[in-house]
């Protein structure tokens, strides 16, 4: 039986879902699923509902020790570092240190990529990225600045508000063919927006600080995949109806098991 137990030698932990089944020629889609602490158990209820348990691998990328998830290291490998102000995380405290997604994304392409194609049944040319909320954001940094890494792409309710939205910044910067025929999905949940025409009508005054999402999150995602979407990439926009920032996981794993490959 195949394992994918890395010595990075940095502090991230992982899991493996590894099908039973035979691997087709040229191996089995690869799903790189970010955030594995909330993100691995809706993705293998998504997988087990859409009968794909057995036709993908799915490796996990998550943090060593137990409890919550320390989000200054999810702020550390999943946002560059900050222009302009940062809010705090939701609840209060302190991120700990500035985003370095820099140094991620070299683990992630330039040591377990190439290990994953060594060590397991995997085809190196079906590998999808996917991630959610600061995670989500990662997965759309690395697309436009390295649309040659992954076949897909996943965000689910990224968090494009980081920094003043420079992720639109970001795509103006970087725009150019190498987007065109990239397949993205971008989802969110319509309880994820606190102000505007898209607002809930029953989240007023004190509720809408209990969402997670922030202000413009189905603004912001429709508008970044039109972006998408005009540069010539596959992109498809699901806005998932009443869900919110948490309860959204197991439609948007679902819709993220719907785009594999290897179907």
């Amino acid at each position: 039986m195949a394992s994918f137990e890395p010595d990075t030698g940095t502090d991230h932990a992982f899991q493996l879902h590894l099908p039973a089944a035979d691997p087709p020629p040229g191996g089995f889609p690869l799903l790189w699923l970010l955030d594995a602490p909330t993100t691995w158990g809706p993705m293998q209820q998504a997988l087990d509902a859409a009968d794909r348990a057995d036709s993908v691998v799915v490796i996990g990328l998550g943090w060593q020790g137990a409890g919550p998830v320390d989000q200054g290291l999810r702020r550390r490998d999943f946002t560059p570092p900050a222009h302009g102000g940062v809010p705090a995380p939701r609840g209060g405290g302190e991120w700990g240190h500035d985003g370095d997604c820099g140094r991620f994304l070299d683990l992630l392409a330039g040591t377990l990529q190439p290990l994953a194609a060594e060590q397991l049944p995997v085809d190196p040319s079906a590998q999808v990225l996917a991630g959610h909320s600061l995670s989500g954001l990662f997965v759309l940094d690395t697309l436009v600045r390295r649309p040659d890494l992954f076949c897909a792409w996943a965000a689910a309710s990224p968090s494009l508000w980081w920094d003043g939205k420079r992720i639109f910044t970001e795509l103006d910067r970087h725009a150019g063919d190498a987007l065109r025929g990239r397949r993205v999905l971008l989802t969110v949940g319509s309880e994820e927006q606190r102000v505007g025409p898209e607002k809930p009508v029953r989240i007023e005054g004190e509720q809408a600080a209990a969402l997670l999402g922030e202000p413009h999150m189905i603004d912001y995602t429709s508008a970044f995949a039109e972006r998408l979407s005009g540069l010539g990439a596959d992109c498809r926009f699901e806005l998932i109806e009443g869900e919110g920032h948490g309860s959204v996981l197991p439609a948007a794993m679902s819709a993220v098991a719907a785009m594999m490959p290897g179907r």
